[in-house]
């Protein structure tokens, strides 16, 4: 869930990308049991060397990041290899200040924004931590905009992710698609 902060709506996270939150510097979510869990907070540069080491491999660094970016991803040329400053880059943390997942979302039409590079740390899966991660992040992405609809790709062969987007309220569309890709968006309105 996302809590009632500075202005925020509490959104239940089936629908968090179905409505606006007002207002907000901070994303806080909430475990099904309402024990504030997790905050959602822009990337630092301290943080760069832990997201880029939960990649193990030039492929696993390919699908999380596209092409064009190094692996290993040195922290020094991390905010230019993910152009952080045109796509801002949050932070899912624990209560602990720990780093759990990233993500990024980026303005690709006046009325759309795109999620992408969503990832979370390899010893936190399993937890539901994506679900948390990509409520907050959604949320985030409408509340910094005027977009009315959020897209994303995700591998076909990430069953976990496809089914959690659509959980969401993303649906496929096969005409933007790829054979490996799959094009997902959800209307905000």
């Amino acid at each position: 869930m996302i809590d009632n902060v500075e202005g925020w709506e509490q959104l239940d996270p089936h629908d968090a990308v179905k409505r606006l939150p007002t207002s907000g510097a901070w994303t806080r979510a909430r475990n099904s049991a309402g024990a504030m869990d997790y905050v959602l907070q822009p990337v630092q540069p301290s943080q760069f060397a832990v997201v880029a080491g939960w990649l193990d491999s030039p492929e696993a660094t390919l699908r999380w990041a596209g092409p064009g970016i190094p692996f290993p991803l040195p922290a020094e040329a991390f905010a230019a290899a993910l152009a952080l400053p045109s796509r801002p880059g949050w932070t899912l943390q624990d209560a602990d200040g720990t780093c759990l997942g990233f993500g990024q979302y980026w303005q690709t039409t006046p009325d759309s924004m795109h999620i992408g590079r969503i990832i979370v740390s390899p010893q936190a899966r399993g937890r539901g931590l994506g679900r948390e991660l990509m409520t907050a992040l959604c949320a985030e992405a409408l509340r910094s905009s005027a977009a009315v609809q959020l897209t994303l790709k995700v591998y076909r062969d990430n069953q976990a992710a496809v089914a959690l987007y659509r959980d969401l309220g993303f649906v496929a569309s096969e005409d933007a698609s790829t054979p490996e890709l799959l094009f997902m968006a959800c209307r905000t309105t």
